[in-house]
């Protein structure tokens, strides 16, 4: 069989078969999943992860950034397994954080995003900066994503996720810049416990409500949206920052 032949015979078999999916917030059926059409499908928040300057730094060498790349997952996948979270990788420069809506609302993945901006931007920045300068932000929305298994030459197993969430989640996360390190949908905001969205400080000695997010205007799939950013922080060990 030659190659043509061989690519437009999975081709064709891709195309006609059912799609099977299973609804479910577990992620150990994905172990179930085969190579063909079959998925897993949830509500879940998603966090759109994206190394902002890694363009910059591939300028100075691909071992630069490739070595600053494993930085960020090797974090992030440890606080996945801290916060009962699923890491994809999607790019050169980005991550997925996956977070089942049966299992966590809104507030508790917002939480951990801004745990994770201190995580990166206060208590590891000596370290990570011993090697580059550190700039990344964060997208989040939520709604029905679905997974489904690739598997390459080398029998290297990955999940690939797809939805609109996750386009908004990435179109926040670029709309977000320094210093704002958090960018929620609508949804997400409106959603939030009320401890995430104002907090006390004193002001001239005088206590007062302040927001801790600022509203602007962006444009996805040609329709004009709000989205929330904050530089609030959190930290792991000791709550608020």
């Amino acid at each position: 069989m030659s190659l043509t032949q061989s690519i437009l015979e999975k081709t064709n078999a891709l195309a006609e078969v059912d799609f099977a999916y299973e609804n479910s917030s577990n992620f150990s059926l994905i172990e179930s999943l085969n190579y063909d059409c079959t998925a897993l499908v949830m509500e879940a928040s998603v966090i759109y992860f994206e190394i902002k300057n890694l363009p910059t730094l591939l300028k100075t060498g691909k071992r630069l950034a490739a070595r600053v790349y494993k930085i960020y997952y090797h974090a992030l996948q440890e606080v996945c397994k801290a916060t009962e979270g699923f890491l994809s990788c999607t790019s050169q420069n980005s991550f997925l954080l996956i977070y089942p809506k049966e299992q966590h609302h809104v507030s508790y993945v917002v939480e951990v995003a801004m745990k994770i901006a201190n995580l990166f931007s206060v208590q590891l920045r000596e370290s990570i900066e011993k090697v580059a300068a550190i700039s990344f932000a964060m997208g989040i929305d939520i709604g029905n994503i679905l997974g489904t298994k690739v598997k390459s030459d080398f029998d290297y197993t990955e999940v690939i996720w797809f939805g609109k969430t996750i386009n908004k989640a990435m179109t926040i996360c670029h709309e977000c810049n320094r210093p704002y390190f958090v960018g929620v949908s609508g949804t997400i905001y409106n959603h939030l416990d009320e401890n995430l969205k104002v907090t006390t400080k004193r002001i001239i000695g005088i206590k007062k409500q302040v927001e801790l997010w600022n509203r602007l205007s962006y444009q996805f799939e040609n329709e004009k949206k709000h989205l929330y950013q904050t530089n609030f922080h959190k930290t792991f060990e000791e709550g608020e920052e």
